[in-house]
């Protein structure tokens, strides 16, 4: 039965797969990360049958004092060869007997222009005066998009016929992850697609995203996508996204999942201009407005405060006596572990990924911690 091997996804760095497993792609074409250097993206080969697109986080930037290095940016600004993901646990542990994705082919898109994969723009930002520096300008390449579509259109030319394909998108890689699942589905049309979303739920901002998509360019994105054109950029909110790409493809179900308390989400949201962001009622209103229009979203809302699942992210867990781990918390990969309300994560993302149907669940309890692990040696 899942859940029942002591493997309890934990694993020691050493054990991990080698970075040649990785290979290193440089898109043709593709206009470069934020500061003008090339973007490249990652491949792992597995099933070529079986893909998954992977869009990752890394934050964003909307003014010259938070797109500037100097500054206080809260984005990557680059992807290299130094941005791979093969210290990542989570879905990319293939050695783990209990990854649903052990033996896809990964193709892993860095997000390295400050615009969560929505830009479509040169943007040229004032920079404010710092202790060492006299206000100044900046030129930020807006081009997530670009980026993007260079990588996607490789992957469509090097596996032209899967028979699956789920597109995934972590913090900022979930904000347009629809958008991208809806391209997938256009140049896919014979394979099955999988959407999930790890984080990025709670952005019901209002008229505060508007700045937002401004710099990045996004309506510039919109109107050369096919089926979103006629959304009119200052009435967007993120979760319209959902909403178009679920009425497009009524057959794909969009999942997300969410901490409650998503600290990493009330920072954007402050950065944003909201005073006292609450994430979790944010949260709320933003999953009711996408379950008003559409009926194929599903979302997994867990306790916590941290954001990220996929990717290899750690809970600390108290040790239950002072000669158990010689004193210190275990660490466990959450991917693995997490659980709310009897319900383990790992078994409702498979089912999601397998195509059966998955219930909403949200924790009753924000605060109090569930974890489905078996410590090896010990009995259930």
């Amino acid at each position: 039965m899942p859940g029942d091997t002591p493997y309890s996804g934990n694993r020691r760095l050493a054990d991990r797969r080698p970075e040649t497993d990785w290979r290193n792609v440089l898109p043709t074409g593709a206009p470069g990360a934020s500061q003008g250097t090339p973007y490249s993206f990652w491949v792992r080969e597995g099933d070529a049958t079986k893909l998954a697109v992977i869009l990752a986080g890394g934050g964003a930037c909307w003014t010259g004092e938070n797109c500037a290095l100097h500054g206080r940016p809260f984005y990557r600004p680059f992807a290299g060869l130094g941005d791979g993901p093969s210290d990542f646990g989570g879905i990319f542990d293939s050695e783990n007997p209990e990854n649903p994705l052990a033996d896809y082919t990964l193709v892993y898109l860095p997000t390295a222009n400050g615009d969560v994969f929505l830009g479509d723009s040169i943007t040229t930002y004032d920079v404010p005066e710092s202790d060492d520096r006299p206000p100044g300008k900046i030129d930020i390449l807006h081009k997530g998009y670009d980026n993007a579509v260079c990588a996607l259109d490789w992957m469509f030319s090097a596996y032209p016929d899967p028979k699956t394909v789920a597109v995934i998108g972590w913090s900022a890689g979930a904000i347009a992850s629809p958008v991208y699942t809806h391209i997938v589905a256009e140049n896919y049309p014979a394979a099955l697609i999988r959407h999930f979303a790890d984080g990025g739920g709670a952005y019901r901002a209002g008229e505060k995203l508007v700045p937002l998509f401004a710099s990045w360019g996004t309506a510039n994105v919109l109107r050369r996508i096919s089926g979103f054109q006629d959304i009119e950029i200052e009435a967007l909110s993120l979760e319209d996204l959902y909403v178009r790409a679920a009425e497009l493809h009524p057959e794909i179900t969009f999942h997300q999942y969410n901490e409650r308390h998503d600290a990493i989400q009330g920072l954007f949201l402050h950065l944003m201009g909201v005073a006292s962001p609450d994430v979790g009622a944010n949260m709320d209103e933003a999953h009711a407005y996408i379950r008003e229009r559409v009926p194929n979203f599903r979302t997994y809302t867990s306790w916590g405060h941290d954001e990220g699942i996929i990717g290899g992210y750690y809970d600390a867990v108290p040790a239950l006596n002072a000669l158990d781990n010689r004193g210190r918390p275990h660490v466990l990969d959450r991917f693995y572990t997490r659980q709310v309300n009897g319900v383990r994560f790992l078994d409702w993302f498979a089912a999601a990924l397998g195509g059966d149907s998955v219930e909403n669940v949200a924790c009753i309890d924000s605060e109090k911690q569930e974890h489905h692990w078996v410590r090896p040696g010990f009995p259930r």
